[in-house]
């Protein structure tokens, strides 16, 4: 199976970060943000260019150019392992793929098949995230990993001793999802294919929500009815300029403001339900 690359130029960096998470809502399988160049991958089959290009034109201003290329199968491997680098957050967590050797100073190791770059760590949503994780107790707690992609969130919860669900509503990527589960032998977490419809009435420990803000004002009232008192909510996945109106709107729904986390233009939101 063959491969399409689509590589954009942008003439400011934070673009290729907005314009991965719109592509993601397409059919591409992975990225490659690379400062002022983003790189998407799709099957060839799956690869739809007019979807893409509409995408592209509401953009049109920010973009210096856009190429396409094909991909042989036989490449794909060495296209991902000359891309894919490994990361490491602190000394607590190293992030890599299969063909990377795990770092022996990390307090974890969590080891992802490199199809979907979007939640491998090096996103600034997704680094947010796992530094706020960081400072938690999360032994035996329960946890909901909303939009989980990778499911990295889940996987690094698992480590420290937590069980819960993730929910991915893209079927592939709930595919990918549960294969990095199984890589890092995370047996107390399962992911659901789905939407917000599929949260059951439990209520958890921790909500982690990285998205974006459109989607976490339509969930608002589902997260609520998941919470207890005390029940951390993190949300992650948009931008600086939608911190007040966000936060206006998690307070306004009896959460508390704990604090905000920012990298460049992406923001975050830590919260504890007072219910």
């Amino acid at each position: 199976m063959n491969y399409i690359e689509l590589s954009i130029i942008v003439r400011n960096k934070v673009f290729t970060e907005i314009l991965e998470a719109e592509l993601a809502e397409l059919d591409f399988e992975s990225f490659v943000n690379e400062n002022f160049t983003l790189k998407a991958y799709a099957t060839s089959e799956a690869y739809n260019d007019s979807a893409s290009r509409a995408i592209l034109e509401q953009y049109q201003d920010e973009i210096e150019s856009i190429n396409t290329r094909e991909i042989a199968h036989q490449n794909w491997n060495l296209v991902w392992e000359s891309n894919y680098q490994p990361v490491m957050l602190d000394k607590e967590l190293f992030i890599g793929a299969s063909f990377h050797e795990v770092d022996p100073s990390a307090a974890f190791n969590i080891i992802l098949e490199p199809n979907m770059s979007f939640g491998t760590g090096h996103h600034p949503t997704t680094e947010m995230m796992l530094r706020a994780m960081f400072k938690m107790d999360l032994n035996n707690k329960s946890v909901l990993d909303f939009g989980c992609g990778s499911a990295i969130l889940s996987i690094y919860a698992d480590l420290k001793k937590a069980f819960g669900i993730g929910i991915e509503i893209d079927a592939h990527a709930a595919d990918a999802a549960r294969v990095n589960l199984a890589l890092n032998n995370a047996n107390n977490f399962t992911i659901v294919t789905g939407g917000v419809e599929t949260i059951s009435n439990n209520q958890f420990d921790l909500i982690a929500a990285n998205i974006n803000r459109n989607v976490i004002e339509e969930c608002l009232e589902t997260f609520v009815k998941s919470s207890k008192n005390g029940t951390r909510l993190f949300c992650s996945g948009f931008l600086q300029h939608d911190i007040e109106g966000l936060s206006a709107m998690l307070s306004q729904s009896n959460y508390q403001i704990d604090k905000v986390n920012q990298i460049g233009e992406w923001a975050m939101i830590e919260t504890t339900y007072l219910g």
